[in-house]
């Protein structure tokens, strides 16, 4: 059964990858060939009925229901700069602090973004419980939108986001009571005390096949959950 990875090409890091791929607009993957399909080509009812494995972006999850055997990846979780941050904060058996975090997107506003994003920090610090949520005018561009969370057992998360036309930025801070790690993709040195990464906002296709999540009833749900959030709804 082959690969089929819906995506941006510039978002993969070609370097890092070791996994062989094709780039092509027909869906005919044979044996375990991987094939990377724009999301601007992509379209559900070419899917169907082919025998592939599918890996989508978040912002697709809702739009591949009835498809089977689909896997969904979140960006922020990808990063290289993500994962070593993971494997700083891995020792504290439940971290407690302040997390912060700006993101500067290539897009319009995109309530799948902070989604996905609450979804991956959730792993990392703590089931939220609470988020309040400010949003400049939508007539405004660039626009922003601020999330205060509260992710329980004494850690607050304040993430702030601005959707804009050109540009991309993260900026990362976690103030925790053993460690304090920071990232700023703009200055090239993502992760301190060590560790450089040459491409912060890519990353590679074997981390997509490797960390995405089946589409199953538990990830729908959980993204249900913090698009509620969003909206105003609280966690029961």
């Amino acid at each position: 059964m082959g690969n089929v990875v819906i995506g941006r090409l510039e978002k993969i890091d070609e370097w890092t990858t070791e996994t062989s791929f094709t780039k092509s607009s027909e869906i005919s993957p044979d044996g375990n060939e991987t094939m990377f399909l724009p999301i601007k080509e992509f379209d559900k009812g070419r899917i169907g009925g082919k025998n592939v494995r599918l890996f989508v972006p978040s912002e697709l999850s809702e739009g591949c229901k009835g498809l089977s055997d689909v896997s969904v990846y979140f960006d922020l979780e990808l990063y290289p700069f993500f994962q070593r941050i993971k494997e700083e904060m891995k020792s504290d058996e439940k971290p407690r602090g302040v997390l912060r975090m700006r993101r500067k997107i290539l897009e319009e506003e995109c309530d799948s973004v902070m989604i996905g994003d609450l979804f991956v920090l959730s792993a990392l610090v703590g089931e939220p419980s609470e988020v309040m949520v400010k949003r400049s005018r939508g007539e405004v561009r660039p626009s922003h939108v601020i999330l205060t969370v509260d992710f329980g057992g004494g850690t607050m998360g304040h993430l702030e986001y601005t959707f804009a036309s050109e540009g991309e930025r993260i900026e990362f801070e976690w103030s925790g009571i053993k460690r304090i790690v920071e990232f700023d993709s703009d200055e090239m040195t993502p992760l301190r005390p060590d560790g450089l990464t040459t491409l912060p906002l890519s990353y590679s296709m074997d981390a997509i096949l490797s960390g995405a999540h089946p589409a199953d009833e538990d990830l729908l749900q959980s993204l249900n959950k913090y698009r509620s959030l969003l909206n105003g709804g609280g966690l029961r």
